[in-house]
């Protein structure tokens, strides 16, 4: 596993009835993009950056049972550790990570601790072959 950081960005739904939004850990951009350059290089495959760039999903469109705890925490720096395994379901590539943190996070919003997919850093998304990170 390898150390690094990354920003919490809040992005609530405003005026969603079912109180949903969306948690993120901004990373480093030039993370995915080695990884990009590596898996260019390694296999002649391309992955398109992803819209949100190198991040974690933290809270995704779930919905938040304790909303005095939501942006408690607004562009904090959190430290995680991540493996440089790259995994794959064949359209998107990402790196596994850990981080007690953002767990904690997730359990003072009332959500499970372990989110639908495992936290991970998205590297990028495979579209087509003329597609770039």
């Amino acid at each position: 596993m390898l150390p690094t950081q990354g920003i919490l960005r809040y992005y609530p739904l405003e005026g969603e009835a079912k109180n949903i939004g969306w948690l993120i850990l901004e990373c480093d951009r030039d993370l995915s993009l080695y990884y990009c350059h590596f898996l260019q290089k390694r296999w002649g495959i391309r992955l398109q950056h992803h819209r949100l760039g190198s991040h974690i999903t933290v809270v995704r469109g779930e919905v938040v049972r304790h909303l005095l705890r939501w942006e408690a925490y607004p562009h904090q720096t959190i430290h995680f550790d991540y493996s440089n395994e790259i995994k794959t379901n064949g359209r998107y590539w990402w790196l596994n990570v850990y981080s007690p943190c953002l767990v904690s996070i997730r359990q003072e919003l009332g959500l499970t601790v372990k989110p639908e997919y495992d936290l991970h850093v998205t590297i990028g998304v495979w579209v087509e072959a003329n597609s770039t990170c």
